[in-house]
């Protein structure tokens, strides 16, 4: 990835609802790689789950919160999904990574 660019990050908590979650969610991932500005995505859920996608700018993350499916799918998570989920956008100034020789 380059430097300089954007991570949001949504930390969420399910409610016991879950009927589509796992479909819808593999459905968004997919629609956010079509967008403008996406640059990667990692998530992990146990009893918290917790995504962060990368962007290259603030507009295309603006872009990708307004996107119509998108948003859709927002609504559905705050009426079925979610009992709480918390979203932090943050500028990503440096990284770096490990790989072990196993790996």
């Amino acid at each position: 990835m380059k430097q300089d660019y954007y991570a949001v990050i949504f930390t969420s908590l399910l409610s016991e609802t879950t009927e589509g979650y796992q479909e819808t969610a593999i459905a968004m991932e997919k629609l956010a790689k079509q967008q403008p500005g996406f640059l990667g995505i990692e998530s992990a859920r146990d009893s918290l789950g917790i995504t962060v996608s990368y962007w290259e700018s603030l507009e295309a993350i603006k872009n990708w919160k307004a996107n119509l499916d998108h948003l859709k799918v927002q609504e559905t998570g705050k009426t079925k999904w979610y009992q709480w989920y918390k979203v932090r956008i943050c500028k990503v100034e440096r990284a770096y990574e490990f790989f072990a020789d196993e790996f």
